[in-house]
């Protein structure tokens, strides 16, 4: 990125705050610290426009592809987020290039393949981002995701010949951090403010990478996971594949310490649930999902506890058939959405208004008025005004948590019928349907079969809620569905 005087100044001032409050008491060994900074940033600046010269001159392009690298970090949630943006991002590229992906630990690149499998738009998943610094000139453009997007460095003259609008992106993005600065760079430990800034932009989670919104990211906007068929076998093996079921889970992610969180409801109350539950639904099974034993404690009451038995995608094979999920905020509750699902959520130190999917039922207790994420760097373990327990996650009783219950198993409303028994000919079928149900509202699950989406197609133009199910899963397949208005899932009726 061609870095100017203007973003100098800032990221001056910000070092130049951080060390008069880091050494308040020291003055000398600040100036001494910012001296070493400066001089760091100076030979910085002089490497990377020398390389920078000589590689252009030196290199030689195999094709004329737009590459580009985009680094993550995080958990499961964190990586679902940034996948819709990855996805926008390279649907709006208007010439050929190619996307290679970063992330910064070995468990996080087992998300990555999961997530991003049979993705068309990456080209590549590497492990380590510590040697992009050594790789930057392979790329035109390095873009880091987080609450925010970052450009950490792009060929402006290049790009802008290549593709105006990701010129405009990298520009933009640019400006917004130079205004920004401190909610873009210092993550972390700034995400309060991130907090703040998605509040007064009405902003969610979801959005936030795409802060400048050249992308056009809005609650409407899917990405779709991938199930294996072999990971179907895990319904099987624990005697689901014909039960009705609902999830939950007590736990943050694998990369958390504790087994105990501000952002988990008390297990007192999930284990009081669990008998209302069983009390209303005895014939729908409660199963127990989580990462490890470790960090995810056994619930008395459930029917199966499937805690640090599942991979990844065995997870998400459960998650997509369960009734309904209930958690904190967590990244099975991202899963779950991701999955055409509904959760149940309980938020109490982060905020359903930013964080929470609009399609779930988003909970919030009155123990406390206010949420208080990144207030302190310990803030999801231990709470801030100095509760045993956090009373904003302890003051959503099982009963209200119940009550949400009943409303997500009362919205499911089954109307089943079947015209093939029938030996009707596709063109017949709409008319054959609204005759025995005369309302345009209903929901049309069509099987995905040898005709394509065809039938899916016609069905569309004639009723409102049309969803096609494809066991080949392909994501040009769910582009195609989606400019016809219709839903497509992966699986088989």
């Amino acid at each position: 990125m061609k870095e100017g005087s203007e973003f100098y100044f800032f990221k001056l001032r910000s070092k130049v705050d951080s060390l008069q409050r880091k050494y308040a008491n020291n003055e000398i060994k600040a100036f001494l610290k910012l001296v070493w900074w400066l001089c760091r940033e100076f030979f910085r600046a002089l490497f990377n426009f020398c390389t920078h010269s000589i590689s252009r001159r030196l290199s030689k392009r195999n094709g004329d592809n737009l590459k580009v690298a985009v680094v993550v970090t995080g958990g499961i949630g964190d990586i679902l987020v940034y996948a819709i943006a990855i996805k926008e991002l390279s649907k709006r590229i208007n010439c050929d290039h190619s996307i290679d992906l970063y992330t910064d630990a070995k468990c996080r690149k087992i998300t990555l393949d999961f997530v991003f499998s049979k993705a068309n738009f990456i080209s590549n998943l590497a492990e380590s981002n510590f040697w992009i610094i050594f790789k930057k000139h392979d790329y035109d453009v390095i873009i880091r995701m987080d609450r925010c997007t970052s450009i950490l460095y792009y060929d402006s003259k290049y790009i802008e010949k290549k593709s105006k609008w990701l010129g405009d992106f990298c520009k933009k993005n640019k400006d917004f951090f130079v205004k920004h600065y401190k909610i873009v760079e210092h993550s972390p430990r700034y995400h309060t403010l991130v907090v703040q800034w998605s509040i007064l932009n009405n902003r969610t989670r979801m959005q936030g990478p795409d802060q400048c919104g050249l992308l056009g990211i809005d609650n409407s906007t899917h990405l779709f996971l991938n199930l294996e068929p072999e990971n179907m076998e895990i319904l099987k093996s624990f005697g689901l594949e014909e039960t009705q079921y609902i999830t939950m889970q007590r736990g943050i992610n694998a990369h958390e310490k504790s087994s105990e969180s501000t952002r988990m409801w008390p297990i007192r109350h999930y284990e009081k649930f669990i008998e209302l539950f069983h009390r209303a639904y005895p014939n729908i099974k409660v199963i127990q999902l989580g990462y490890s034993n470790g960090l995810c404690k056994s619930m008395d009451g459930v029917d199966v506890n499937l805690v640090g038995k599942t991979s990844l995608g065995e997870l998400a094979v459960l998650l997509k058939h369960s009734l309904f999920h209930l958690d904190g905020d967590g990244g099975t509750v991202h899963m779950k959405r991701f999955l055409n699902g509904r959760s149940i959520a309980i938020f109490g130190p982060t905020l359903e208004k930013v964080i929470g999917y609009s399609e779930n039922i988003n909970l919030r207790g009155d123990g406390c008025g206010s949420w208080c994420e990144w207030v302190s760097n310990d803030w999801d373990s231990r709470c801030l005004r100095g509760f045993k327990e956090a009373p904003c996650m302890a003051s959503v009783s099982p009963e209200i948590v119940m009550e949400a219950a009943d409303k997500v198993l009362g919205d499911r409303k089954i109307f089943s019928y079947s015209v093939e028994e029938n030996n009707i000919g596709e063109d017949k079928i709409p008319d054959h349907i609204f005759n025995k149900n005369p309302n345009r509202r209903i929901k049309i699950v069509d099987v995905f079969n040898k005709g394509g989406l065809s039938l899916a197609k016609t069905l569309r133009k004639n009723f409102d809620d049309v969803t096609a199910f494809d066991l080949n899963f392909q994501f040009d397949s769910f582009a195609k569905a989606e400019k016809d208005g219709l839903t497509l899932e992966y699986g088989c009726l």
